[in-house]
């Protein structure tokens, strides 16, 4: 299939506001990462902060060991099941180390959302986490600060596997790509991200296209096009989230018969809910996310220090460990398909980084559509 650059597609002709074109960017041939210190650094060129971690961290520590347990560090964070893990888990964990306070608020993640904090709340987050795509581009735009020179350089900090989710007294067998949008068989409203990232991919997988295709697929004009057609298909029984948590709600409240949701949005639940909800686990996808510190922020010794302390390996692992993104051993028994479950389709970040500030207008064009 013959590849093209989005740029030249007839609608992309504007550009969202707030952030830079990426006409620069070039595509790389492979697929899912982007190390978070690149995301960061992204279109900052120099100033590097020189401060390593570690010797931040050991002075903080020093600093702040005696009484000093009013100080706070306030964190944009996803509401839900992902800060409550992320309290008990790691929040907790660096309060007792450094005695800083965590304040965590939820916020969606968007660039646009930044945008409005840095200008109305400058220098009053210590950290946000983020979609890798949008680290890239809030660092591109100048709304994160760059790295030190000498931080780790891991691709992501977490991972968070999203999936088919529906009301198991509503199927005998479990439903795929291709049953979500088959409201003939299964009528009712599915509730779908409001971000061109994950959508256009889920609208082909549902029109058949391999998952090793996908992005081959949506990086022409014939299958852009291809991913929006098939999503007129279902846009009367779509309910739009925003956040993690808000997927869960929807379906929990009953205000969708199936939807995209993150597996441990509906695992992490209670007994009932558990029980009540089925996830597909062979059509799932995996965003990756990491953390960034506001720009406003950048010389802040305490908000690098604890952003370089998240993105160890050690807080990685713990994090993956608490969250639930596979089946568990009980299921795994009783049905033998979940033993040799594929890999996620990761979201491509490289992609989304050259194409998401004109893919999203006009996915937002079409949202708004009657």
């Amino acid at each position: 299939m013959r590849e093209v650059t989005l740029f030249s597609f007839s609608f992309l002709h504007g550009r969202s506001s707030g952030t830079p074109s990426p006409h620069s960017q070039k595509q790389e041939p492979s697929a899912g990462t982007i190390s978070r210190r690149k995301a960061l650094l992204a279109g900052l060129g120099g100033g590097v902060i020189s401060l390593a971690p570690h010797t931040v961290l050991a002075r903080s520590a020093r600093k702040h060991a005696v009484a000093h347990t009013d100080a706070a560090l306030r964190v944009l964070t996803f509401s839900g099941k992902i800060c409550e893990t992320q309290k008990k888990i790691l929040f907790a964990g660096y309060t007792r180390q450094t005695h800083h306070r965590i304040i965590t608020s939820g916020w969606d993640g968007s660039l646009t959302a930044l945008q409005q904090q840095e200008k109305t709340n400058p220098k009053h987050w210590a950290a946000v986490m983020m979609e890798n795509s949008s680290l890239a581009l809030g660092g591109s735009a100048g709304l994160l600060a760059p790295l030190p020179e000498d931080a780790a350089e891991p691709n992501y900090s977490t991972s968070i596997d999203y999936a088919i989710a529906w009301d198991s007294s509503r199927f005998d067998t479990p439903p795929n790509w291709g049953d979500f949008w088959d409201v003939a068989r299964h009528p009712g409203r599915r509730s779908l991200r409001r971000d061109p990232r994950t959508t256009l991919e889920i609208a082909l997988l549902a029109d058949g296209v391999p998952s090793e295709m996908v992005y081959r697929t949506l990086n022409t004009q014939d299958g852009l096009m291809r991913a929006f057609r098939k999503l007129d298909q279902l846009r009367p029984y779509i309910v739009w989230w925003s956040t993690p948590e808000e997927a869960g709600q929807i379906l929990k409240s009953g205000g969708a018969l199936m939807g995209l949701a993150p597996t441990g949005e509906m695992l992490n639940t209670t007994v009932g809910d558990t029980k009540r909800f089925g996830i597909c686990w062979q059509q799932r996808l995996q965003i990756r996310y990491g953390w960034g510190v506001p720009h406003s922020s950048a010389s802040t010794a305490a908000a690098l220090s604890f952003v370089s302390w998240l993105d160890q390996a050690q807080q990685q692992q713990a994090f993956s460990n608490a969250w639930p993104s596979l089946p568990s051993m009980r299921d795994m028994a009783v049905d033998n398909n979940l033993r040799h479950l594929a890999a996620p389709l990761v979201v491509d970040d490289i992609f989304w980084i050259n194409h998401l500030n004109i893919i999203a207008e006009h996915f937002e064009q079409w949202a708004l559509r009657k």
